[in-house]
Formats: C-alpha cells, sequence, structure tokens
C-alpha cells in the first residue's frame, strides 16, 4: 500500500499530533481485519477538539480515484473559511480507498459494506468515533459520494435505511447498477418512506457518459423513487461536466460553491434527525 507521508502518519496514528492536524486535510492509514494498511484521508476543523464530538461526512470517491482525490480538489482553506464564518459548523470529513484495483472499484462490495457500515461491524466508522470524535451516532454520519461514488451512496441509502443522516450523489452513470437498486428499494420500501434520510440526486448537462454513451440512470432513477413515492431532489446542473470538482465549485442559485450547499444540506437534514 502507498504512504503518502510516512512521518505524518506515525504522529498521526500515535495520537500525538493531532491538534497539529486541525485545519487540514492529510493522509494517513489505519489496520482492519481485511488490511493491514488501509489508506484514507481526514480533514480536522481548524477549531477540532479532544472534549467535543463531531458530525461526520465520508467521501466515496469514483472510478480511478482513491483517498487523495478529496484533497486533489478541495482546499482544507476553503473548509476552515465556511466554518470559521460560521456558514457551516464544524464537521470531519473522511474518505477511504475503495479498491486498490482503482478502475474497477465498488462500493457494494462485502469489504466496504464492513468498514463503512456500523450494523455490520463498521470497522472505519468505529475508527473515527475513536479517534476523531466524529459520527458518533447514525443521525451524525452523512455520505457525499461522485460518480460510482454516486452509485455507492445510493446502494447505501437502499439497502441500509438509518444508517445515514443524509446522502448526496453526483454524476451517477453506472447503469448497470439500476436493476439492484429497484430491487433494493422494493425490497425495503416500508422502512425508506419511514426513516426519510434526504437524497440529493445530481447531474450535469455537460456529462460526457450521458451525452456519449447515453448513461441514463440518474434520470431513470429519479422516475423510480417518484413512482415509489420515495422523497429525495433531482437536480440538473447547468455546464456541469462529470469530473468531481464540476459539481463541488458550481454555484447555485444562491451564490455559493455547491460543495457549500451540500454541506448545509447534510448539517440541516442531522438537524432534523435530531
Amino acid at each position: 500500500m502507498r504512504l503518502d507521508d510516512s512521518s505524518l502518519f506515525e504522529k498521526f496514528e500515535s495520537n500525538t499530533n493531532l491538534k497539529a492536524c486541525k485545519g487540514k486535510i492529510i493522509i494517513s492509514e489505519f489496520n482492519s481485519n481485511c488490511h493491514s494498511g488501509l489508506p484514507y484521508f481526514v480533514y480536522l476543523p481548524p477549531n477540532w477538539s479532544t472534549e467535543e464530538k463531531y458530525p461526520l461526512l465520508l467521501f466515496l470517491h469514483g472510478q480511478g480515484g482513491d483517498e487523495t482525490t478529496f484533497q486533489k480538489y478541495v482546499q482544507a482553506y476553503q473548509l476552515n473559511t465556511w466554518i470559521e464564518k460560521g456558514e457551516i459548523e464544524p464537521i470531519v470529513i473522511v474518505g477511504i480507498r475503495g479498491d486498490n484495483d482503482r478502475e474497477n472499484v465498488q462500493w457494494f462490495t462485502e469489504e466496504n459494506e464492513n468498514l463503512l457500515i456500523e450494523e455490520i461491524g463498521g470497522e472505519f466508522i468505529t475508527y473515527c468515533q475513536t479517534n476523531f470524535n466524529a459520527g458518533m451516532d447514525a443521525n451524525q454520519i452523512s455520505i457525499e459520494g461522485h460518480s460510482r461514488g454516486a452509485a455507492g451512496a445510493i446502494h447505501f441509502f437502499l439497502k441500509y435505511p438509518g444508517s445515514f443522516a443524509s446522502f448526496v450523489a453526483m454524476g451517477y452513470v453506472s447503469n448497470y447498477t439500476l436493476v439492484d437498486n429497484y430491487l433494493l428499494a422494493k425490497k425495503n420500501l416500508s422502512e425508506i418512506l419511514k426513516i426519510k434520510a434526504p437524497l440529493r440526486l445530481e447531474i450535469g448537462t455537460k456529462d460526457r457518459f450521458v451525452l456519449e454513451k447515453n448513461r441514463q440512470c440518474a434520470f431513470d432513477l429519479h422516475h423510480f423513487l417518484s413512482d415509489q413515492k420515495i422523497a429525495h431532489s433531482f437536480n440538473v446542473l447547468p455546464g456541469v461536466e462529470h469530473g468531481f470538482d464540476t459539481f463541488w465549485n458550481y454555484q447555485t442559485d444562491q451564490g455559493i460553491a455547491n460543495g457549500l450547499s451540500h454541506l448545509q444540506f447534510h448539517e440541516k437534514s442531522r438537524k432534523i434527525g435530531l
């Protein structure tokens, strides 16, 4: 396994210098039952304290991505500024490498479910609770997924109602997952309707997979969820391409970055669930 900064990893893992990581996005790894060292990233808010508990946002990267994807496109100073201005509450953001075979990553594998779903083990969730004081219960954990990560977010939304507070799925183009998603929705429909966890679906008008390969699953899923009376929002974003950065940096009608809008959406959802 690749490690981006071994010296920082040693300090971080020993929990001797967590305060030095405040307001930063850093790369590290942890040991799970399936991995001797699983790479992940973590963002700690600028005022992070061992005395406080924090909401947790799980970022699920797409095909070809890994634990460095979020950091490539989101700057820590941007998150720090939003927190310091009071536009969002302090939050811990994390994400693991979904697979060493980056081109074939899927979030619905048994291994990834065991890492991320608390009710069936959730090793990485437990790790975040222990080390970062974050995501102490289900209504304090949200999911943000892009591309195949969007497919993962939708999978968790449909398969594990009540395990997360809210979901954002950006650039869902994994047509091959539609049938399974339909089956999961019908199987768990009563629980999904009861829990009412907020789901936001987003697709761009310039998404190459939609335009060049006719990947219509975001639209198909929207219509299916509507037919099943499953509450969600579906936003078609003008000019947005497939890349995660184009979703995050898109300027909303409210004049703010879409990334900030996502974080405010998750925060509102968490507070409704309290």
